[in-house]
C-alpha cells in the first residue's frame, strides 16, 4: 500500500489544476448569464469549434494512453520501478489529462453548437474522474507497474 502522503501528494496536483478551473468556470459563466460575452463573435466558429473538440480528445484520452503506452515499453524490460519514479508518471498523467477541461471555457465565451461544446464537456468529464487519484486507482497502478 502507498504510504497516505504519495496519495495526498498526487490529490495535491489535481485538486491543484481543478479549483482554479472551477473558480474560472463560475466566472464566465456569471459572465455569460449577465450579458457580458454576448458581443464575442469568431469567425470560422465552426472550424475554431471542430479544433478544440478534436484538442480536448487528445489531451482527454489520446494522450494519456499514449504517454502511458511510452512509459510501459521504457518499463519493458524492468521488473520494478521506483516510487518516485511512479509519482512522476502519475503527476505527468494528471497534468496532461487535466488540460482537458479548461477546453470548456472557450465554447462558454463563443458559444460552440452544442454538439462540439457536449463533446468537449464529455472528455472533460472522463479526465476529470477517470485519473482522480483515488486509493484503489493508485493501489491497482501500483500492482501493474510493480512499485518497490
Amino acid at each position: 500500500m502507498l504510504e497516505p502522503d504519495i496519495r495526498l501528494d498526487l490529490r495535491k496536483t489535481y485538486f491543484k489544476l481543478l479549483i482554479p478551473l472551477t473558480v474560472i468556470l463560475i466566472i464566465f459563466y456569471l459572465l455569460k448569464i449577465f450579458g457580458a460575452l454576448d458581443n464575442i463573435h469568431v469567425g470560422y466558429l465552426k472550424l475554431i469549434s471542430i479544433l478544440f473538440f478534436i484538442l480536448a480528445g487528445i489531451f482527454g484520452v489520446a494522450f494519456p494512453i499514449f504517454y502511458r503506452t511510452l512509459f510501459i515499453s521504457k518499463l519493458k524490460n524492468i521488473k520494478t520501478i521506483s516510487k518516485e519514479e511512479f509519482i512522476r508518471f502519475e503527476k505527468r498523467l494528471i497534468i496532461i489529462s487535466m488540460l482537458t477541461p479548461y477546453f470548456i471555457i472557450m465554447p462558454i465565451i463563443f458559444n460552440f453548437p452544442d454538439f462540439y461544446f457536449g463533446g468537449i464537456i464529455l472528455f472533460s468529464i472522463y479526465a476529470v474522474y477517470y485519473f482522480y487519484p483515488s486509493k484503489a486507482r493508485i493501489d491497482f497502478e501500483k500492482r501493474i507497474f510493480r512499485i518497490k
